[in-house]
């Protein structure tokens, strides 16, 4: 089974005030970290939608097998570039689409291969990971529900998708508190940074 990965990286991080893809994070930055982890494990393509400072976060970081696109209309927000990265995988025929933002730089190979796996025996239209009684990232969407996902309403985005199949959701017990990891301030930067030291 062919399960892609959409990383967003588009969005121009006004509450950070500077891109977080380029953000430090150990050896690398946030998503050099995020990329690795996914092309690291089973998802296939792996598609990097890029927007803001499109030019620099290109220059600045490793793709390797990744493959990145740019969402032109990036300020219409996260919904805009699921659907540019829907759209990239039209020829790719796969089963499923994993998505993560990429203020979630804690995402681990071994998470994604365990939603994968359990994706892989039940098919369900979402699966996402549980700690500790509490969602996280990534989400993978069954390729049932693209067309969902390119009509969502832009309020809302994906997340009307989990919504409305929420009697089918499948919630992936992970013991991974990293999932919750979600990077927006200056202050989340530096409490992430500070817990890493």
């Amino acid at each position: 089974m062919k399960i892609a990965a959409i990383i967003l990286a588009a969005g121009e991080s006004r509450r950070m005030g500077s891109p977080k893809p380029l953000l430090p994070y150990g050896e690398c930055t946030f998503l050099d970290r995020v990329i690795g982890e996914f092309t690291a494990s089973r998802a296939q393509p792996v598609v990097v939608v890029l927007g803001h400072e499109e030019e620099r976060i290109r220059r600045e970081t490793r793709f390797g097998e990744a493959i990145p696109v740019v969402n032109s209309d990036y300020r219409q927000g996260m919904l805009s570039s699921i659907r540019v990265g829907l759209t990239a995988l039209e020829n790719e025929f796969v089963e499923g689409a994993l998505v993560c933002p990429v203020d979630c730089p804690k995402v681990d190979r071994a998470v994604i291969d365990v939603l994968i796996q359990h994706f892989e025996q039940g098919r369900p239209p979402v699966a996402l990971p549980l700690c500790e009684g509490r969602r996280g990232h990534p989400v993978l969407f069954s390729c049932s529900v693209f067309e969902e996902l390119m009509q969502a309403p832009d309020s809302v985005g994906a997340r009307q998708v989990v919504w409305d199949h929420s009697n089918d959701v499948l919630e992936v017990e992970v013991d991974d508190s990293g999932i919750h990891c979600d990077v927006d301030t200056p202050e989340d930067y530096r409490t992430l940074t500070s817990k890493e030291a």
